[in-house]
């Protein structure tokens, strides 16, 4: 197995919403590793917050203030780090927010716009802003954040679980189309580990079960985000397209993969009868 240093001897990579949680993880295990790191995200002084822990954890920072739900912003970075690095090796597409609610009353329309301008639109602009530049150079890596909502389709989420299912596809779908141009693709289909998201003040308000219910998890878990970071780019290096950090995932997945109508059974079941992740009291 190569490491991503070997296939990657320049070592340049770009991460959105690097400032916190897994981008943030991502960003001081690549820079741990010796890499330049474009920082990017929306809050200049939390980039520069970052951009100093990559300069202290051995990497070399570039800190870029990025809005992904504006194409011209990511082709204004694709120029930027052409100008600075010559090119890029790793797109790494982490911005995301979350949300939870039924359809019909808990989920407002501006929040589903909101969450695919956010989690879909920013890796659709993100893949077609780069995947020239990656060509450029011969080779990339392309590794997109889905979640494992977007396997398992949680009740109470459609949003999240729509915009995160199609990350899922993109990266999919990418992974064999580019394979001619020596780009690969990884998707990371992480369940709840302790990050930011669990301060979502939206969501710690709704009546959603399930949306209450995983971020209890996420504040419970043991499972961080420095850990999935280092998981993600162990996938990167073994040339995994799903990347599953947790084995709840990776169980779940399988059985609505093998047997979806048992396993949508099972997920109904618990859900009307609260438990598991829709527990009272989680």
């Amino acid at each position: 197995m190569r490491t991503l240093e070997q296939s990657f001897p320049k070592k340049r990579v770009l991460i959105t919403g690097a400032s916190s949680g897994l981008g943030k993880a991502l960003a001081l295990e690549f820079a741990g590793r010796g890499w330049k790191v474009a920082v990017t995200d929306l809050d200049a002084a939390r980039i520069k917050e970052t951009a100093d822990a990559v300069r202290a954890a051995g990497g070399e920072p570039l800190e870029m203030v990025l809005d992904v739900t504006r194409c011209e912003q990511f082709e204004a970075a694709a120029h930027r780090v052409t100008e600075a690095w010559q090119g890029l090796d790793v797109l790494v597409n982490n911005a995301g927010v979350a949300d939870a609610g039924r359809m019909e009353d808990g989920l407002t329309l501006e929040n589903w716009r909101l969450l695919v301008d956010v989690n879909l639109w920013s890796v659709i602009y993100g893949c077609r802003t780069f995947i020239p530049v990656l060509k450029k150079g011969g080779k990339g890596h392309i590794f997109n954040v889905a979640s494992g909502a977007g396997l398992l389709c949680l009740p109470e989420m459609a949003s999240y679980n729509a915009t995160k299912a199609a990350v899922v596809a993109i990266s999919a779908t990418l992974k064999t189309e580019l394979i001619v141009d020596n780009i690969d693709v990884t998707v990371c289909c992480a369940s709840a580990f302790r990050s930011n998201i669990a301060d979502n003040e939206r969501i710690r308000q709704c009546s959603s079960v399930a949306g209450r219910g995983i971020m209890a998890k996420i504040k419970q878990t043991s499972i961080t985000a420095e850990s999935v970071a280092r998981y993600s780019i162990r996938s990167m290096e073994k040339g995994r397209l799903f990347s599953l950090p947790q084995a709840d995932a990776g169980v779940m997945w399988a059985l609505s993969r093998w047997m979806p109508e048992k396993y949508r059974r099972l997920l109904t079941y618990l859900f009307n009868k609260r438990k598991w992740l829709f527990a009272p009291g989680t």
